[in-house]
């Protein structure tokens, strides 16, 4: 029967008008051309795998005329079956059959390859559900499949198509992040150039400023100042200091500062210090040439030189943990170097500045000792003389006592200031004509009496003649301005080796536990301190004071 045919008995048997074999041949006319004009291939099975029907799309693919042809037939008589592959001991297309048929259950949207007539092998997606008879019993399968071999094409291209685009998004991505790594990478390096040169404009400017501020000034003690203030701006550090050479070839602290500290809890000013940079045997920590020296906690020593000779060093200790990297070392060898200059044009300065003093005071010297001194020599001389030839009333003699007392004063206080203006003279003069010319200039202020005991003493050390007479010399001052007294007494002894000066006066006296500055005491203590000597003072309210003063000799020459 044709389609045409088949379709107007279907409209018949809807209309009612066929009844009995002609609606069963009806119904099946129409399943038959329902199922021969769909693009998916359908089939039914017994529980063996046995065909027992299919439509047209099948019989095409298995490559029969009629789809009678594969009743009583297996998937293994069609092409796809020609390439089976065993699982668990089964064929392939055996298995999901099974599984329908055991568990009552479909399976559905199984994808996979079979192969059809003349070879060709293409995807198709199936589906098997299970076929029960009226008691629910399951009596065999009924599947399809469709071709989904250009969908499956598709969604291949598809993920081709993803994948070359992941490749090229990861391409992109990696060309993208190497290109922000180099921008990265260009910036910090910019970032730290232009934080490099800023920091090197910076540490020029302060360069600049610190010469400046210590070019600028002659005073030792400033360009000290100056020198730890630059270290205190240029760097983060613990505490800085500079020690210099004196005199006798000692390092003594010329300064110290500590960023953010009041109190340095550290040696005092003008202290004596050791030097780091003399080699000392089995000293650990230190290590370094002729330039900067490290110490083993980081500290930087740098010695403060001007043609090849020292004068002393600049220290800079760094912060805990921390420590100066080559550069920072190099900008404190700078500022060293400037402090050096510095430190010895200040140095000449002062050199030519004391020199010039000491030629001004042997000009003042030597002109008072030519024209003062000796008028008043000549005066003290000539009233002298009167005193004793001149036929005078008693009122007249006393005057002219006074005025020899008074000359004879002046010429004694004259006398103390050449030794003043020449203090080289000091040391050559003997003690016992620095005594008296003391007590001449003494008396001659004062009314008061002074009794003089010298015995014969051997020949002082000049730092030693220079501070007992120092200690005398203060001592009659404070008698004069302070003690009131009626009379002094001024004793020189020695005993064995020692050699003591003693000064009394009958005066007010003071309170020795209420010690006042102005007393000059401490000064007195300290050139004592200086020869070895001991210092000692008695004295009470209204009883007067005693000063003395003991030496032990060492090894002298005979006057």
């Amino acid at each position: 029967m044709t389609e045409a045919g088949a379709l107007s008995l279907y409209a018949a048997l809807l209309r009612g008008e066929c009844e009995g074999d002609e609606a069963l041949l009806a119904s099946r006319q129409i399943f038959e051309l329902v199922m021969n004009n769909v693009e998916q291939a359908i089939w039914w099975k017994d529980v063996n795998s046995v065909y027992l029907g299919c439509n047209r799309k099948l019989a095409e693919y298995a490559g029969v005329a009629d789809a009678s042809e594969l009743i009583g037939k297996t998937d293994a008589d069609c092409p796809w079956g020609q390439i089976e592959q065993a699982r668990s001991g089964t064929v392939w297309f055996r298995d999901h059959d099974r599984t329908v048929v055991e568990t009552g259950r479909p399976i559905l949207g199984l994808r996979e390859q079979v192969r059809i007539v003349n070879g060709h092998v293409m995807w198709v997606e199936t589906n098997k559900v299970p076929l029960k008879d009226l008691r629910g019993n399951v009596i065999g399968t009924l599947g399809t499949f469709v071709d989904i071999s250009e969908r499956i094409e598709a969604e291949n291209e598809l993920k081709r198509t993803l994948a070359e685009l992941d490749e090229r998004v990861r391409d992109r991505t990696s060309e993208l992040r190497a290109a922000n790594e180099t921008l990265r990478r260009e910036v910090e390096e910019r970032v730290r150039l232009e934080q490099r040169e800023r920091r090197r404009r910076a540490e020029a400017e302060s360069l600049r400023d610190t010469a400046a501020a210590i070019a600028g000034s002659l005073q030792l003690d400033d360009v000290i100042e100056q020198v730890l203030r630059g270290v205190e701006q240029l760097f983060d550090h613990r505490r800085s200091h500079i020690a210099l050479y004196d005199n006798e070839g000692e390092l003594e602290l010329a300064g110290q500062r500590g960023p953010g500290r009041d109190n340095l809890d550290d040696v005092e000013p003008h202290a004596r210090v050791p030097d780091p940079l003399v080699p000392v045997t089995g000293e650990a920590g230190l290590s370094g040439g002729s330039g900067p020296v490290i110490g083993g906690d980081g500290t930087v020593i740098l010695p403060l030189e001007v043609a090849d000779r020292r004068l002393g060093y600049l220290a800079v200790e760094p912060l805990p943990g921390a420590g100066f990297s080559p550069e920072e070392v190099g900008l404190l060898a700078t500022i060293a170097d400037q402090a050096s200059s510095a430190i010895s044009n200040s140095r000449a300065l002062m050199m030519a500045r004391s020199l010039a003093a000491v030629e001004e005071r042997q000009r003042l010297a030597n002109d008072l000792h030519d024209s003062v001194s000796q008028t008043l020599w000549t005066a003290t001389l000539t009233a002298e003389t009167l005193a004793r030839t001149a036929a005078l009333t008693d009122p007249e003699t006393a005057q002219l006592r006074r005025l020899h007392q008074l000359t004879k004063g002046a010429l004694s206080e004259m006398r103390t200031l050449l030794l003043e203006l020449r203090p080289d003279v000091i040391e050559e003069t003997p003690l016992a004509d620095l005594v008296y010319q003391l007590v001449g200039a003494f008396e001659s202020r004062k009314s008061a009496p002074c009794r003089v005991e010298l015995e014969e003493i051997p020949e002082l050390l000049p730092t030693e003649k220079v501070a007992l007479y120092r200690i005398l010399q203060e001592s009659l001052n404070n008698v004069a301005r302070h003690a009131e007294a009626g009379a002094v007494e001024i004793k020189l002894a020695t005993d064995g080796d020692q050699i003591s000066l003693q000064v009394s006066d009958d005066g007010v006296g003071f309170d020795a536990t209420k010690v006042h500055e102005h007393l000059g005491l401490r000064i007195m203590a300290e050139r004592a301190e200086s020869i070895g000597a001991k210092l000692e003072i008695r004295s009470a309210e209204n009883q007067g004071t005693t000063v003395s003063v003991t030496v032990t000799s060492v090894v002298r020459f005979p006057r």
